[in-house]
């Protein structure tokens, strides 16, 4: 521990001795673990005269994203001046494909998001930094909870018959009320508790980062099993002894 010590709070930190320490494991002592994983992830540069000046750039280029990928068409979905665009068309162009598109992905992100370390209760918790530039939004305002929920109930199961070859539709409703009659059937409206107006989970801040990534990332886009890697990575930073450190990871593009 001592020697980690010493390390990171030299002004110019040795990366290839900081990743012989780090081999055989970092302990958590003191927020060590999480400042070596920072610096191993190239969250913080070598220089720690230059953290200050590095995380404010990042942050406002994170909050850029937010405004890009979350904010704008937020806005955008709940607003009727644009006549031309709208969700019926079939314009190839149309930016309501790539929004229906993008709700696929969401879709899965929340899936797999809501169930993250399911032997943690800390996902479920509220962070006591929720993201402003959301939560300061005019009404109307789809953020990406509104957003998946209604979603969910537009879209339709849809199952061939075998007698006439063609398509049947069968909303969620209908499927849900059919399961709710089994007795071994657990309802998913009450499995997790909805947070009010103004509060985010933990899991939605790990949600918005995911989301964010795959809409910068569009050829990769998100897949199945990236949320069990930042799961980890997440906790360990939003877990900090450092109250400081705590409160900027949530306002920083950490994937």
């Amino acid at each position: 521990i001592e020697k980690f010590e010493i390390l990171l709070k030299s002004d110019r930190i040795d990366l290839k001795e900081l990743k012989n320490l780090a081999f055989n494991g970092c302990p958590s002592d003191n927020g060590i673990r999480s400042l070596t994983w920072k610096i191993l992830l190239n969250y913080l540069l070598l220089d720690r005269t230059q953290w200050a000046s590095h995380l404010a750039k990042q942050r406002e280029l994170y909050r850029g994203y937010i405004r890009e990928t979350i904010i704008q068409p937020g806005l955008k979905s709940t607003s009727l001046s644009d006549i031309v665009d709208h969700p019926l068309s079939s314009a190839p162009d149309s930016s309501w494909t790539a929004y229906f598109k993008e709700n696929e992905i969401l879709l899965q992100i929340d899936k797999d998001v809501r169930r993250l370390c399911p032997d943690l209760c800390f996902f479920q918790r509220k962070t006591d930094y929720p993201c402003a530039e959301i939560m300061n939004q005019e009404i109307g305002f789809e953020n990406l909870r509104k957003r998946i929920v209604s979603t969910s109930l537009k879209v339709e199961s849809q199952s061939q018959s075998r007698l006439t070859g063609r398509l049947e539709f069968q909303s969620n409703q209908i499927l849900r009320k059919n399961k709710t009659n089994s007795s071994n059937f657990i309802s998913d409206d009450n499995e997790y508790e909805v947070l009010a107006d103004g509060c985010e989970a933990h899991w939605e801040v790990v949600e918005r980062i995911l989301f964010v990534f795959s809409k910068l990332n569009s050829g990769q886009s998100y897949v199945q099993g990236m949320n069990e890697i930042i799961g980890p990575i997440y906790y360990t930073f939003a877990t900090d002894p450092n109250v400081e450190w705590r409160g900027k990871i949530k306002r920083t593009y950490v994937s």
